[in-house]
């Protein structure tokens, strides 16, 4: 390839195409082509995915919105500079699709916009006060039917989630009678699955239409249901369950607390008539996919397209490890955990910085 007219195609054409790549492994393929290829392309800053660290409080309690920066997931957790964010935002409240959701404060918003980082693209919406967070069931600047769903606070502990779509003057109610705090959301095949605190489960489902609101089923505590998953000779606790749209399937991730021959295991939830969850096949083998857990949105990426992950694994922010950790990743198949240390640069930064959510960007970010 690097032989003929190959090496000759004019340099502006090269340097169309690879603005076209969507993938980060493109990219590194067409930089190392030949010496013509690579003076006519610009190589990649960085691969994704990325890390929204957000600064966390007393006792490493972290705020739902709160300052935030851009990181590598690492060692050393590089810092990413994408452009100037818009001015009066400089507040956090969600990362999903490769957007960021900003809000100019951090107790009572007046102001939220959706921020693309790479395009340097906004989106205003009307602004919740207080609010959480924000989740994006699409990019929306690659499909024209998305909805955003904010999470608002319900009382000392819980929370009500609103919907919003293009062209709406206001939010609309979408689950009134309210959960625990949110951990995690997904979108799959026009329902939003999300997971509280207390391991409640809440479907939604919009194929009712779009003038109506979705139907909402709510699964109470499906911890005993994961529980009964350990045959260990003492009990193995859950620190955390996550539901992930991964290859056309929605999965379960379940992580378990100390010294679990499994730390990590994935599954195929069932969900019954009567408002309950199965989980009777175990999934092993995601070929080339990795998962992402944590708090805000979860996701799936093929280390074919992305070449700085590694296949079959589960990569999780855990928010109990204190600064011990930035990230953990977790083998299916043997069973190991890597886990990343935290960066001992970011130890004596008086902002305490810790992983908030994972962030993907829809585009690879290329050296100017």
């Amino acid at each position: 390839m690097a032989c003929g007219g190959w090496s000759s195609l004019p340099a502006d054409l090269l340097q169309d195409i690879s603005h076209r790549l969507s993938s980060d492994a493109d990219h590194l393929y067409i930089y190392q082509v030949c010496t013509h290829w690579r003076a006519s392309t610009s190589p990649l800053a960085a691969c994704r995915p990325w890390v929204v660290a957000g600064g966390a409080r007393r006792r490493g309690f972290m705020p739902p919105i709160g300052d935030y920066s851009l990181r590598l997931p690492r060692r050393g957790a590089q810092r990413m500079e994408v452009g100037a964010p818009p001015a009066g935002l400089p507040y956090c409240c969600g990362a999903s699709r490769g957007w960021l959701a900003l809000v100019d404060d951090d107790q009572s918003p007046t102001r939220l916009v959706l921020w693309e980082p790479l395009s340097n693209t906004e989106v205003p919406l009307p602004c919740l006060s207080p609010l959480t967070r924000i989740f994006l069931s699409d990019d929306p600047l690659a499909s024209p039917n998305w909805i955003a769903v904010a999470a608002q606070p319900k009382g000392p502990i819980g929370q009500t989630t609103h919907l919003w779509r293009p062209g709406d003057a206001a939010w609309t109610m979408m689950y009134e009678q309210g959960t625990f705090a949110i951990e995690s959301m997904v979108f799959h095949q026009g329902k939003a699955y999300y997971i509280d605190a207390e391991r409640n489960i809440v479907i939604c489902d919009f194929n009712t239409g779009a003038d109506l609101p979705p139907e909402c089923t709510r699964l109470h505590n499906v911890c005993s249901v994961v529980n009964r998953l350990c045959r260990c000779d003492r009990l193995h606790l859950v620190r955390g369950t996550h539901l992930v749209a991964c290859n056309g399937e929605l999965l379960l991730v379940v992580l378990h607390i100390g010294r679990h021959p499994s730390p990590a295991e994935v599954y195929k939830p069932e969900w019954t008539p009567n408002h309950s969850m199965e989980l009777r096949e175990r999934v092993m083998d995601l070929g080339y996919y990795s998962l992402f857990v944590g708090r805000g949105d979860t996701f799936a990426l093929s280390a074919k397209d992305f070449p700085m992950i590694k296949r079959n694994c589960v990569y999780c922010m855990d928010r109990f490890q204190q600064n011990r950790y930035w990230i953990s990743v977790f083998h299916l198949v043997s069973g190991v955990v890597e886990d990343i240390p935290y960066p001992m640069e970011l130890k004596e930064d008086s902002t305490n910085w810790r992983p908030r959510a994972w962030f993907c960007p829809r585009a690879p970010l290329l050296m100017q």
